[in-house]
């Protein structure tokens, strides 16, 4: 039998994930069956299998991959010299969670929260979320570090928690956009 390339390997993935987005979004992390999955993807169910063993491994697949396409776009903003201040910060952040959450078919600002209520009792899943979020806040404290006002991290917990506030609204009352965040920043910071 001959091997699939590695692209082909990896387009394959995606193409299962797509279809568990799809599935998640539509009837939640655990209503959503392997069978249905299988079915969107237009596959065998061996070959869904031989990538994911389990809905749990596919739930952790979906979460992990979603969260490090994000962790890569978001890199650049954190890295940006000189470094931005938390209104701009915000702003581009929440730019970019928009652009790459909208997606054909679903939303994964919608599927996060899923996500997050999944890592209340799934402990793997947990793990895995907690460390991209540590590594996130600890990338955030570094952008928000200036001489004289302390290492950041403070202001970091802040700012992620702005973030994260940002995808429970946007997905739930959808009513918020990026640069009223930044705005409503700097309108906080003005008051204080």
């Amino acid at each position: 039998m001959p091997k699939i390339s590695d692209e082909r390997r990896a387009a394959r993935r995606m193409q299962i994930l797509e279809a568990a987005w799809r599935c998640f979004q539509d009837k939640g992390l655990h209503a959503a069956t392997m069978d249905d999955i299988i079915r969107a993807s237009g596959l065998s169910a061996g070959a869904v299998y031989s990538y994911f063993r389990s809905k749990d491994a596919l739930i952790l697949a979906a979460v992990t991959t979603s969260l490090s396409g994000l962790r890569d776009l978001v890199a650049p903003i954190l890295s940006a010299e000189p470094p931005l201040p938390p209104t701009a910060l915000l702003g581009r952040i929440a730019a970019a969670i928009d652009g790459f959450t909208a997606r054909e078919g679903y939303d994964l600002r919608r599927i996060a929260l899923l996500g997050w209520s999944e890592a209340q009792r799934n402990p793997t899943l947990r793990l895995a979320m907690q460390g991209f979020y540590a590594a996130f806040r600890d990338r955030l404290a570094e952008a928000l570090r200036r001489p004289g006002a302390g290492d950041g991290r403070d202001a970091a917990a802040a700012l992620l928690a702005l973030i994260l506030g940002y995808v429970v609204q946007a997905a739930i009352m959808g009513d918020v956009d990026p640069d009223a965040m930044a705005s409503g920043l700097a309108g906080l910071a003005a008051v204080g």
